[in-house]
C-alpha cells in the first residue's frame, strides 16, 4: 500500500497542555530542508519563545516528517508543506485516508471516526489496523488539522546550496510560493550561515574567508566550510541540544539578526543569484531569516 502522507511525528503525538488551553494568535507553519538542524532549531524557538519577546499566542511550527525522509529538494520541501495545507480543508483528510486504504469504507465512517463519534468495534480496529500498516500517523494529522491560528503563516525553509540547487529551479520555486502566498526562507550558502551569525561578527571575524563560506566546499564526511565553522564554535554537528541552543543561540537571535540585516544579502533575488557568472550563480552570502522573526513579533 502506498503512503502518501509523509507527515509524521517522532513517536507518540500529543498536544501540550499549553497548546490544548490557548487559541493562538498566529502559527507559523514550516517546512524545512534540514530534517534535523533546522528542525530542532525552530522547535526550541517554539518552547523558548517568550525569551525571545514574542507573544504567548504566537506559535512556530516546523513540520515533522519521519526520521528517514530524506526527500529534502526544494519542490519536496514545498510538497510536505501543500501536504499540510490540505489538512485544513475539514473534506480532504477523510478523502485522502479513503484513498490510502482503497476505498474500502465509505467516506462517513472515515469522517465520524476522525470526529470520535463511533464505538470501538470490529470496523474501527480493522481501519485501525489498515492506517497503521499504510504508515499513517493518524495522530500527528488530526493534530494538525485542528491546530489553527487566528492569523497563520505558511512558509519553506531552504539552504541555496548552488551546487544542487540550479538558479532556475530556486526561482521557480519562489515563484510558486509567492503565487500562493507562502512565505520562503533561504539561507546562503545554507542554513548553518544563519547560526553562525549567533556565534560570531561574521563579517569583522570572517573578513578573508568569504569566498569560502559562498563556496562552501565539503571539507569532511560531516561537514562544509561553513557547518565546520558553526562546529568548532558551538561543539555540535547536525543535532542541536536545548544546553546548546541556550548557552550559544538563545540570546544570540537579535545579534544574528542585526548582522543579517547590516552586512549580508537578505533579498530573495540576491541569495539565489543569477546566470551570468559561476559567481553569481552561487548568489550572495546571507539570509532572510529576519523576516521570519518579524512575523513571529509582530502580531
Amino acid at each position: 500500500m502506498q503512503n502518501s502522507f509523509r507527515l509524521k511525528s517522532d513517536g507518540m503525538f500529543s498536544r501540550s497542555e499549553e497548546e490544548n488551553q490557548e487559541e493562538p494568535l498566529r502559527i507559523v507553519f514550516l517546512s524545512v530542508e534540514g530534517n534535523k538542524t533546522e528542525r530542532q532549531y525552530f522547535d526550541l524557538i517554539q518552547k523558548n519563545r517568550s525569551d525571545l519577546n514574542i507573544k504567548k499566542g504566537v506559535h512556530i511550527h516546523p513540520l515533522k516528517r519521519a526520521k528517514d525522509d530524506n526527500h529534502s529538494a526544494p519542490e519536496q520541501v514545498l510538497e510536505l508543506l501543500e501536504e499540510y495545507v490540505k489538512l485544513r480543508d475539514p473534506q480532504k483528510l477523510p478523502k485522502s485516508l479513503m484513498d490510502a486504504v482503497h476505498q474500502k469504507y465509505p467516506y462517513e465512517f472515515v469522517k465520524q471516526y476522525l470526529n470520535k463519534e463511533l464505538e470501538r468495534t470490529k470496523d474501527v480496529e480493522e481501519f485501525e489496523f489498515l492506517l497503521e500498516e499504510a504508515d499513517i500517523d493518524i495522530n500527528y494529522n488530526l493534530f494538525l488539522r485542528d491546530y489553527k491560528g487566528n492569523d497563520d503563516i505558511f512558509g519553506i525553509v531552504l539552504d541555496r546550496d548552488y551546487k544542487n540547487h540550479s538558479v532556475e529551479q530556486m526561482k521557480r520555486i519562489v515563484d510558486e510560493c509567492r503565487n500562493k502566498n507562502y512565505k520562503c526562507f533561504i539561507s546562503t550558502p545554507l542554513f548553518e550561515f544563519w547560526l553562525l551569525l549567533h556565534l560570531v561578527d561574521v563579517k569583522s571575524e570572517y573578513s578573508k574567508n568569504m569566498r569560502e563560506i559562498m563556496l562552501n566546499e565539503k571539507v569532511s564526511d560531516k561537514h562544509t566550510y561553513t557547518s565546520k565553522l558553526v562546529s568548532e564554535i558551538a561543539g555540535h554537528a547536525k543535532g542541536i541540544s536545548e544546553d546548546v541552543f541556550k548557552k550559544y543561540y538563545l540570546n544570540k537571535v537579535d545579534y544574528a539578526i542585526n548582522q543579517a540585516n547590516s552586512d549580508f544579502a537578505t533579498s530573495l533575488d540576491d541569495l539565489i543569484g543569477n546566470d551570468t557568472s559561476d559567481d553569481s550563480k552561487c548568489g550572495k552570502i546571507g539570509t532572510n531569516m529576519p523576516e521570519l522573526f518579524k512575523l513571529l513579533r509582530e502580531v
